[in-house]
């Protein structure tokens, strides 16, 4: 099931009409407002991921999204029916853009929401830096080249809205930034990264809903 959804998405990612593109500090947005004002309920299907990145990371990123589509004033279904509306919909499958449709039909939602999480993860490289010093014997400022030891998270995600009615794509939403790099004395950890982005999200999504 989860694999013709995947299908489903890919087949109406370039269908989109009269986008609004935006660039916020966190995310790149395009979205068809129009189609995304008359959007009552939104369905927040399973995302898919990268290899080894667990499952409580993919459910983390379907809540904050959840939470996002709320606070823009948004319904969304209740996790506990849409896993009833998924289980009968894959007894009666009978192709995909029904799919769906009947997904639609069953939950009240005008839009489903896909995501995909291709990146998670944290490293320490050596980074090279110059140091300026001042040479005690020739009164002259050096450069010395150094290297040192920093932090590197990374987190992507890409998310689409899709009509379903139409099966055109409404909102894609993406981080921007997925890998950003800290001093070894830093305090910042990946799970406090990650959820500093997903915020962000959140956000950005929200500012570009208030622009007209």
């Amino acid at each position: 099931m989860k694999s013709r959804i995947n299908i489903l998405v890919n087949l109406v990612g370039a269908v989109a009409v009269t986008m609004f593109l935006s660039s916020c500090s966190t995310s790149k947005i395009s979205m068809n407002r129009a189609e995304l004002d008359r959007i009552s309920t939104i369905a927040i299907m399973k995302f898919d991921a990268a290899p080894g990145i667990p499952a409580m990371i993919v459910t983390e990123c379907e809540e904050a999204f959840r939470g996002h589509f709320l606070d823009v004033g948004k319904g969304v279904v209740e996790r506990a029916k849409l896993r009833t509306i998924m289980r009968e919909v894959e007894r009666s499958q009978s192709g995909l853009v029904s799919s769906s449709e009947e997904i639609g039909r069953l939950s009240g939602a005008q839009a489903l929401m896909f995501g995909t999480i291709t990146r998670n993860g944290e490293e320490t490289r050596l980074v090279d830096y110059i140091e300026y010093v001042k040479n005690p014997a020739t009164k002259e400022t050096e450069k010395i080249k150094k290297t040192r030891k920093k932090k590197f998270y990374s987190f992507q995600i890409q998310g689409r809205l899709v009509s379903t009615s139409t099966g055109a794509a409404i909102l894609t939403i993406k981080n921007e930034n997925p890998e950003r790099s800290y001093e070894m004395t830093d305090s910042m950890t990946l799970n406090r990264f990650r959820e500093n982005v997903l915020a962000q999200m959140g956000k950005d999504l929200k500012k570009a809903l208030e622009k007209k």
